[in-house]
């Protein structure tokens, strides 16, 4: 890992969101030397979206039969395991004078957590997202930023949040990952957008982090 004061990961650092795969990141976190550590969930993380799980366990057939056959006192709490980091959901912290803001949400994808339809459901979640906000972390990407997927030929982000980001919010940076084949980044003039995916689409783990610079506000 490089040299930073600050990490930021965009979700997807389990498989299912299994409290074992939970505490498997948090001690790998633990073993990092960044200051500070900002961590969302990703589609992957189903233990984390609690209606989700809700559902899940309900079902007659086991679609995740890892994840379908817990507990509710198994994942209820899955986020307290993450002591090693600041866990954003749907919310903010500021950090040396930046507001970060981040959130899991995204467009529906096949039957994973943290989907909602396009449209008034995602833009509700977004609505939330404060005007002062410095840097934005989402799971997905925007439309049109670094989320193109070749096999589909066709461009997967969500149209309300580059509405969201761009007509209103405009942060500094907007890192985000979910699409595997767009890692990279990219400036629309005001904001520079960042797909931090680490995997390819292959699931290989060869996209080095990705590091930027901002300047302290308290100096400036």
């Amino acid at each position: 890992m490089p040299y930073g004061d600050v990490l930021l990961h965009a979700g997807d650092f389990t498989e299912l969101g299994l409290p074992s795969e939970v505490k498997k990141f948090n001690d790998w976190l633990g073993t990092l030397p960044y200051e500070i550590k900002i961590v969302i969930a990703g589609n992957h993380e189903l233990t984390f979206d609690q209606e989700f799980m809700a559902d899940l366990i309900k079902q007659d057939f086991y679609y995740f039969p890892s994840a379908s056959k817990l507990k509710p006192e198994n994942y209820e709490n899955v986020q307290s395991l993450l002591t090693n980091c600041i866990y954003l959901q749907d919310s903010d912290v500021t950090v040396r004078g930046f507001r970060i803001y981040g959130s899991p949400w995204q467009p529906w994808y096949y039957g994973w957590g943290f989907n909602l339809p396009r449209g008034q459901a995602l833009l509700d979640k977004w609505n939330q997202i404060p005007d002062s906000t410095d840097i934005l972390l989402t799971h997905c990407p925007p439309l049109g930023f670094l989320d193109w997927v070749p096999r589909k030929m066709q461009r997967v982000g969500c149209m309300e949040l580059l509405n969201t980001v761009q007509r209103r919010v405009q942060p500094k940076l907007h890192v985000f990952g979910h699409i595997h084949e767009g890692y990279g980044m990219m400036t629309d003039g005001t904001t520079t957008f960042i797909n931090a995916s680490a995997c390819t689409v292959n699931f290989q783990p060869m996209n080095p982090p990705i590091v930027f610079d901002l300047p302290n506000p308290r100096s400036s």
